[in-house]
């Protein structure tokens, strides 16, 4: 009897000691968010309604306002706190409403493609044999002015240079190799120097159709297999209509042309803005802090809402989305009372430049009058880039925080999450918070397959996501934004922030 009460001392005393150096790891609430995120999940319910239900996202379109809509009254109903939305001007939206790309001649075939986003319409349905100007010099561009009222544009040669490779997957060595610096004086690279020039013949090649009245423009995807990889801006009023074809399409049109085949061709491409209201939305939410010293102070997770307009953004972002709603439903299920606030935020525009996340470090930690907040911002927490689980985080050079996570992600080391590698990673939310000097970290999801068939395509759809990937990454999450809550201090902050 006494060695089992000994025992079971020792057992308790283990749940509150340090793993590591700094941290205190709460055994006894890493099994309850476990159970509650992998038994009672409610991930997919959230999954399935971004993504089946609504779909599409593009910023400011009907799809996205429903999605901001839902997901602001699922935060109400959960039981979060301080649901509101924070709107910001963006500008105008837009759907697509028809589209139609067929070949006529010499024999029929409809062909997979999609319009970009915010395309201006045809004027009805244009049937004509294209015209291929891919390849021309700038000159021999505006000698072509004239042929091209009305027509149907080829813009780029037959596409051989396809997305073939995901970005690499990190590995647990590369935790102790920090990129090196980058020269203050560096000059550009050929790369960069190729994509002035492209720059440069892409500004010339609009200024001629639009100056030659095209009725729309065709382009190859650079993905494989009728796979697209679609984005768009808003070219404003005047626009020529523009089109994205799979390149197996796209190649098979070039290729008559050259052999001078006669081809007809058939678009038609039917497209709405939306004008009325030009504000998009930040959906915050939160879990109080219950310590009077730093009940203030802020945990902050977050991934964006919006997607791009040919799937249903699913790894992109989704699932992001699902799983950091799902994390803090997890804590307020188990009724967690953490030393510090907890908030969420669902961004808007972060495709077309971090728009929503730059606007909210703007308005609330670097704006006037935001002294306080900034002095009780602990860190931000990112889910993008990648499909549902999370390996780990990229520590973007902060060594003192890295061993932080460490310690926390050793409860799950054995549901994959064990990695914490020093790199830093861009393109996505966390870069508004770490440009204005505050620590914040993106997760490591998975890649494969992510860069050549999900990312900005028409097949980033449900079935890419696996349930109980959602429900690894939720617990994973919830644990972590936990223990940064209820720690002593803030998260360590770098010794000098990154300026990207």
């Amino acid at each position: 009897m006494k060695r089992s009460i000994v025992l079971s001392f020792l057992i308790a005393l283990g749940q509150a000691l340090p793993l590591g150096a700094q941290e205190r790891i709460d055994r006894d609430m890493v099994s309850k968010i476990r159970a509650e995120g992998l038994d009672n999940s409610h991930v997919l319910e959230v999954f399935n309604r971004l993504t089946n239900v609504i779909g599409p996202r593009l910023t400011n379109s009907p799809g996205y306002y429903e999605a901001v809509e839902w997901t602001r009254d699922k935060m109400v109903e959960w039981g979060f706190e301080d649901v509101h939305l924070e709107p910001w001007k963006f500008g105008r939206g837009w759907s697509l409403e028809s589209f139609s790309v067929e070949m006529l001649e010499p024999r029929y075939m409809p062909m997979i493609g999609f319009p970009k986003g915010w395309s201006a319409s045809t004027r009805g349905r244009l049937v004509s044999e294209p015209v291929m100007v891919g390849g021309m010099s700038p000159a021999e561009l505006r000698s072509s002015e004239g042929d091209l009222a009305g027509a149907i544009v080829l813009t780029r040669p037959i596409e051989t240079d396809f997305i073939r490779e995901d970005r690499p997957q990190p590995l647990m060595e590369d935790r102790l190799t920090p990129p090196p610096p980058v020269p203050a004086n560096r000059q550009p690279t050929a790369q960069q120097t190729a994509r002035q020039r492209r720059q440069e013949a892409e500004r010339v090649l609009t200024e001629t159709l639009v100056r030659g009245g095209a009725g729309v423009t065709l382009e190859p995807t650079r993905g494989e297999h009728a796979t697209l990889f679609v984005t768009g801006r808003d070219p404003g009023d005047g626009a020529v209509p523009s089109v994205v074809l799979a390149a197996e399409h796209y190649n098979l049109v070039a290729r008559l042309l050259e052999q001078e085949i006669p081809v007809t061709l058939a678009v038609e491409v039917a497209g709405r803005y939306y004008e009325d209201n030009t504000n998009a939305y930040n959906v915050i939410a939160e879990i109080k802090g219950t310590d009077p010293d730093i009940g203030d102070e802020v945990v902050m997770v977050g991934a964006h809402l919006d997607s791009w307009h040919t799937g249903t953004g699913a790894t992109d972002n989704a699932d992001g989305s699902s799983i950091v709603m799902e994390a803090l439903r997890i804590l307020r299920a188990l009724d967690v009372q953490p030393r510090r606030t907890i908030r969420i935020a669902l961004w808007g525009g972060e495709e077309q430049g971090l728009l929503g996340s730059r606007e909210y470090v703007q308005r609330h930690l670097q704006g006037p009058g935001s002294e306080a907040a900034r002095e009780n911002f602990s860190v931000y927490y990112n889910l993008d880039n990648g499909f549902a689980p999370i390996y780990g985080f990229y520590m973007e050079d902060n060594e003192a925080a890295r061993e932080i996570m460490e310690d926390y992600l050793e409860p799950f080391n054995d549901l994959g999450a064990n990695i914490s590698t020093m790199a830093r990673v861009g393109s996505t939310d966390h870069l508004s918070f770490i440009r204005a000097g505050l620590p914040g970290f993106q997760a490591i999801h998975d890649y494969s397959e992510y860069d050549v068939r999900t990312h900005h395509t028409n097949v980033d759809t449900f079935e890419r996501v696996q349930e109980e990937d959602l429900k690894q990454a939720a617990v994973v999450m919830a644990s972590i934004l936990y223990h940064s809550a209820m720690r002593d201090g803030r998260m360590p902050r770098a010794p000098v922030a990154s300026q990207r």
